[in-house]
């Protein structure tokens, strides 16, 4: 499975980065976080030419992470589970299933800061894998089937994350995070699944706002 072929990906990077020197001021973290999640809306496309939009409904999680805070530059492994409900709509018709996910990622963090600073604004960057799954009871006829369906099971896709925030040092060994984050991936079309030669192709763009607290040592 894809969470295998990463996993000695990250493990390598957490490794590097633990390896750098106490002079250069790393400090390990752990910490958790919550926060909203909301995705874009995909176009599924017939044969026929007829359309319906698979998309993720607005929803929430939580997450962890564990890594080191640099003077200027970070590092963290974080795992992240979301509720968003699935949801086909077109021609008159809407279904909609549950579904959520688990982020597995390593992130490059750079501040913007040194670490002298309470507030330390960064933006970070890394990748690693995103498993969807769909739940709920199968149904027999679904009112789009002709062009997509919703399915209740799982896929791995590789994840591109980005985004921003800022560190506060609330005290010497607590570390409050306000930040955004964007999880990019293409469409898991074994959860979504576009059928009789229908295309669905793109990437979700899945937005999170959140807010985390660590133990910083």
């Amino acid at each position: 499975m894809f969470c295998f072929r990463i996993a000695p990906l990250m493990i390598a990077a957490g490794l590097a980065i633990s390896a750098v020197p106490a002079a250069y001021g790393q400090r390990w973290e752990f910490g958790a976080a919550g926060g909203a999640s909301f995705y874009n809306s995909l176009t599924a496309t017939g044969r026929a030419g007829g359309t319906v939009d698979a998309k993720f409904k607005p929803g929430g999680g939580v997450g962890v992470y564990l890594g080191q805070i640099g003077n200027r530059l970070g590092g963290e492994a974080r795992y992240t589970w979301l509720y968003n409900g699935m949801e086909l709509s077109g021609a008159g018709n809407n279904f909609s299933m549950g579904g959520y996910s688990q982020t597995i990622t390593y992130n490059m963090l750079i501040y913007f800061a040194d670490k002298t600073k309470k507030t330390r604004p960064y933006v970070l960057a890394g990748g690693g894998g995103k498993l969807y799954t769909g739940t709920g009871g199968g149904v027999a006829i679904q009112p789009l089937q002709s062009i997509v369906v919703l399915t209740n099971t799982s896929q791995w896709k590789p994840v591109i994350v980005f985004g921003g925030g800022v560190r506060f040092a609330v005290s010497p060994k607590s570390q409050l995070r306000a930040e955004f984050l964007v999880n990019m991936t293409q469409n898991p079309d074994q959860v979504i699944t576009p059928v009789n030669g229908a295309s669905l192709s793109g990437w979700y763009f899945n937005y999170m706002p959140m807010v985390g607290l660590s133990y910083a040592w």
